[in-house]
């Protein structure tokens, strides 16, 4: 399927990101391979884990790279404290990758700003587009949407947003979405295999018989729920082994069978009965206790 250009960035992109993160308990290989198997894929690298780390074994690539940084603004004092605590961070991220410039800078924003808060990072941001050192600015919503909408309304900087979009986070998505395709915002979701509080849906590969996590077709569930949420926008998945890398940008190609449907509505009913989804977990956990519980996050 041919991917659509991403809003304003006029620019198309893989259906699949891969956000980059160390597994617990450490590397079974070492964090080189996961990095050269990950540039290897060609698609948008989230390095905003460990910058120092990723940056350092990716020297001399010409890999698409993205970071998210501005919580800190919420702490500054004028418009140019705003600014001085974005260009440190991107600063800092340059160094770590060895670069000029990162192809996407999204902007935390976690709560209301102060007018002169925001408008001190976009004026920080706009500046290091201007000079070559950041290619596309998003917005990356982590707070209530309505505060994020009344920031947001009155900033048109943004290129692209970064949404969650899961049973668990849709609110974010459904207030904000809107207004990003009014604006020819592209929309990149994330998030989309958190389908529980305790993470018991977040490994890729299938590890127990569970209405969730058996496969389909031989697919495992979670790769055909990452495969849909990819057919609809570019979807960010956290990553930390290269098998991780490999199940997920095969879901960017893959065909969700109908019987999937099926598996989110019986989920759908179950999320509306938290005793439901706390013996459920209980139970998949009891099931496979070997397995790594990895978060899949940004």
């Amino acid at each position: 399927m041919t991917q659509p250009v991403l809003g304003r960035t006029n620019a198309v992109f893989p259906p699949i990101w891969l956000s980059l993160s160390v597994p617990n308990g450490g590397f079974a290989e070492s964090a080189k391979d996961l990095v050269d198997h990950a540039v290897a894929q060609n698609v948008p690298l989230d390095i905003t884990s460990q910058p120092a780390l990723w940056g350092g074994c990716m020297r001399g690539t010409s890999a698409t790279l993205m970071t998210i940084g501005g919580p800190r603004i919420e702490n500054a004092t004028e418009e140019d404290h705003a600014m001085d605590l974005v260009q440190a961070h991107l600063i800092e991220t340059l160094s770590s990758i060895g670069r000029e410039y990162i192809d996407f800078y999204f902007l935390k924003i976690r709560r209301g700003l102060e007018e002169y808060q925001i408008n001190g990072a976009l004026s920080a941001l706009e500046s290091a587009k201007q000079e070559g050192n950041v290619r596309f600015i998003g917005l990356y919503p982590e707070g209530p949407p309505m505060a994020i909408l009344g920031v947001w309304q009155f900033h048109d900087a943004f290129e692209t947003i970064l949404l969650p979009k899961n049973p668990l986070e849709n609110r974010a998505y459904d207030n904000l979405a809107p207004l990003a395709q009014e604006r020819r915002v592209g929309i990149v979701t994330t998030r989309p295999l958190r389908w529980d509080k305790k993470n018991v849906f977040t490994e890729i590969a299938p590890f127990a018989s569970t209405p969730l996590n058996e496969a389909i077709d031989g697919v495992p569930v979670a790769q055909l729920a990452l495969a849909k949420a990819s057919q609809v926008h570019p979807t960010l998945v956290g990553v930390s082994s290269t098998t991780e890398i490999d199940l997920a940008i095969a879901a960017g190609s893959l065909t969700v069978p109908s019987e999937y449907a099926e598996v989110e509505a019986a989920y759908a009913a179950a999320l509306s009965d938290p005793a439901a989804i706390a013996r459920f977990a209980e139970a998949n956990l009891a099931a496979a206790p070997q397995v790594r519980q990895t978060p899949l996050t940004v």
